[in-house]
């Protein structure tokens, strides 16, 4: 699975919710979650706003992830008008089966549509279909 940035700052900084659900139990049920790094950078860049644990949290949950390249471009046409956000879905495209985001005005038309094969969806749903333990 590929997480938006979005999805690890809401992991960072508190015990529950869906997203650091993911990152506490990826291991457990054999998920390999993925980031890049333009998507490292947005996390970068937005998570000192969210308070001293939150870093803390970071500096531990960062280890969890596993990066690949970025892609820019794909060989199909798109239409998706949020180009920050194109990076997020093509570097998904390429490496994962899903997409977890938080984003729902940028990437709501898509979920429960996907892209190209490609599920998007919120960390809540993703753990309700898929959770064995």
């Amino acid at each position: 699975m590929f997480l938006d940035a979005s999805v690890i700052l809401a992991a960072c900084g508190r015990d529950s919710g869906a997203s650091r659900r993911i990152f506490d139990i990826h291991k457990h049920e054999g998920w390999a979650i993925l980031a890049s790094g333009y998507v490292m950078g947005e996390v970068r860049a937005n998570i000192e706003s969210l308070g001293k644990q939150a870093v803390s949290d970071w500096h531990r949950l960062e280890s969890g992830l596993r990066l690949v390249r970025d892609q820019f471009v794909v060989n199909w046409p798109v239409v998706f008008a949020p180009a920050k956000d194109r990076p997020v879905l093509f570097t998904a495209l390429a490496f994962a089966d899903v997409l977890l985001t938080l984003d729902k005005r940028d990437f709501g038309p898509l979920m429960g549509v996907g892209f190209y094969g490609l599920e998007i969806m919120k960390p809540g749903d993703f753990l309700k279909r898929n959770q064995r333990s």
